[in-house]
């Protein structure tokens, strides 16, 4: 099991705030990779991160039809949240 995340202010731990949220890493071309995830929260602070990833992207941007399948996703997440390259 892993450990919980820590806010490094409070010291206390953080919560799940929302499960399954959609994560899109972008790249200097556009989206690279679909992930899902879950967002944690601390309950002192309210920071937010993303965690709880699966092993593995959900699509890539080299696979077909991905953009039609990444615009689909988008309409039916629960929260799209981005990852854009630095």
């Amino acid at each position: 099991m892993m450990p919980n995340l820590v806010c490094t202010t409070c010291q206390r731990g953080l919560k799940t705030s929302t499960v399954g949220v959609t994560l899109i890493e972008m790249a200097s071309f556009g989206p690279y990779k679909v992930w899902q995830a879950d967002t944690q929260k601390c309950p002192e602070y309210g920071i937010e991160v993303v965690a709880g990833f699966g092993n593995q992207p959900i699509m890539q941007h080299f696979e077909d039809g991905f953009e039609e399948k990444l615009e689909a996703l988008k309409r039916q997440a629960v929260r799209v949240i981005y990852n854009y390259e630095r």
